[in-house]
């Protein structure tokens, strides 16, 4: 065979690289990012400033269990941290989140604010009056960029709401008020300098606040009811609503909780007295008036069969100046038969003043109104009074202590004495 044509060599097929199976044994759990409310922020850097010149910032972080890094970030902006106002379970300074998209922001909030501060009507009105007032030739270059007049106005409101939402405000429904934002914390100011004058010797456990609040079946009760557009919005007005009961709620200033007495719907030694409280589950002491409100028969009642049995200690029992709360009979009851003293709180600001006001009770609403939405629905009275008084007792008994301090301490603030 010619030199020339001779066979090639087959080329060697190249082998694959065999990779060595690996598996991990054990599954290294994802780092979980530490987050520390303002309060606590403001805490540890006390803590670090009491310490002196001379301490070491690694030695600290290592005691605290923080990050060096962490620490070294709060000591830059330790005076923004100690000057900080704003609520204390936040993580983070003001100046976070969304980049304000127009100049006039800061502006308008002020105006928002000071509309609120003198306890104003404040409308998505209000602030489109703003707008042409002092920004017209944004609002005109908004209305023109939107395809028709009836877009613009839509679009114009949900801007102005969306506004008002990212800076913090929501809608509520208005409330008379007899005295100013202001006036309050004067008044609240005043009462707890005398408070604690008279009663510094006091221990928290003797320090009893009491209050009611109204529990309807259907959470919240209906207010408005929805109609076809263009129909008439009248209903029956034989039409009543679910029944209603009353619950008297009690704490300590040390954050312990008192059962609560539940008024119901009925005659006193009628029928529901007579067959239903007794059917009743055992943890509350339950009363009968005909309008399930309170009034002296009832707090008679409370004082003799709950709050007798609930007395350590010569106490101070906190109430607000409800009638039947501070009737001579009632005083005298409390001060002979149980060595006590009732303490009746400034009139038209219990909203400042009451510690089961300044934040008990509307978590205890909220919580009413989850709860009900987990509930089997039931039809006759009986099965809804009985559904009302389980509910109070199960989210009065998740309540937790440290939100029944923190309400004492902002109602009547002891540092204020």
């Amino acid at each position: 065979m010619p030199e020339g044509n001779k066979p090639r060599r087959p080329k060697a097929q190249r082998r694959k690289a065999q990779l060595k199976q690996y598996r991990r044994e054990t599954l290294l759990p994802k780092r979980k990012q530490q987050q520390y409310c303002i309060a606590t922020i403001q805490k540890l850097l006390q803590k670090h400033s009491n310490l002196g010149p001379c301490s070491s910032d690694r030695q600290f972080a290592r005691q605290e269990h923080i990050s060096i890094g962490t620490l070294r970030g709060w000591l830059k902006r330790k005076d923004e941290y100690m000057e900080c106002k704003q609520r204390n379970s936040k993580t983070t300074l003001n100046g976070h989140g969304q980049v304000e998209s127009v100049s006039f922001g800061a502006d308008l909030v002020k105006f928002m604010d000071g509309v609120r501060d003198i306890e104003k009507f404040l409308t998505t009105a209000h602030i489109v009056t703003w707008l042409k007032t002092h920004q017209q030739s944004w609002l005109d270059a908004y209305l023109i960029s939107k395809p028709c007049q009836a877009q613009a106005y839509k679009s114009l409101l949900g801007w102005c709401q969306a506004f008002a939402h990212r800076h913090g405000f929501s809608q509520r429904v208005p409330c008379a008020s007899k005295k100013t934002q202001a006036k309050l914390v004067e008044t609240r100011e005043e009462y707890a300098k005398a408070f604690w004058k008279k009663y510094a010797a006091y221990e928290p456990s003797n320090i009893i606040n009491i209050d009611e609040i109204g529990v309807h079946y259907d959470m919240p009760p209906p207010r408005r009811t929805w109609v076809r557009v263009g129909d008439s919005a009248k209903v029956d007005k034989q039409q009543k609503h679910s029944d209603r009961v009353t619950a008297v709620l009690a704490v300590r200033a040390d954050g312990r909780k008192l059962p609560p007495l539940v008024i119901v719907h009925g005659k006193p030694s009628g029928p529901v007295e007579q067959t239903e409280l007794p059917t009743y589950p055992r943890g509350a002491v339950y009363a009968v008036q005909e309008n399930a409100w309170m009034d002296e028969m009832v707090w008679d009642i409370y004082l003799r069969e709950l709050l007798t049995y609930e007395i350590e200690a010569p106490t101070i029992v906190v109430v607000d100046n409800l009638s039947a709360h501070v009737t001579p009979a009632a005083c005298k009851f409390v001060q002979k038969d149980l060595f006590s003293q009732v303490e009746e709180l400034p009139a038209n600001a219990t909203s400042m003043c009451q510690p089961l006001d300044v934040g008990v009770m509307g978590p205890f609403k909220a919580k009413c109104r989850t709860e009900w939405l987990h509930e089997t629905m039931v039809t006759t009275a009986a099965e809804k009074r009985l559904a009302m008084v389980q509910r109070i007792l199960k989210v009065w008994d998740g309540i937790p202590s440290i939100m029944i301090k923190r309400s004492f301490d902002k109602a009547i603030p002891q540092g204020e004495s």
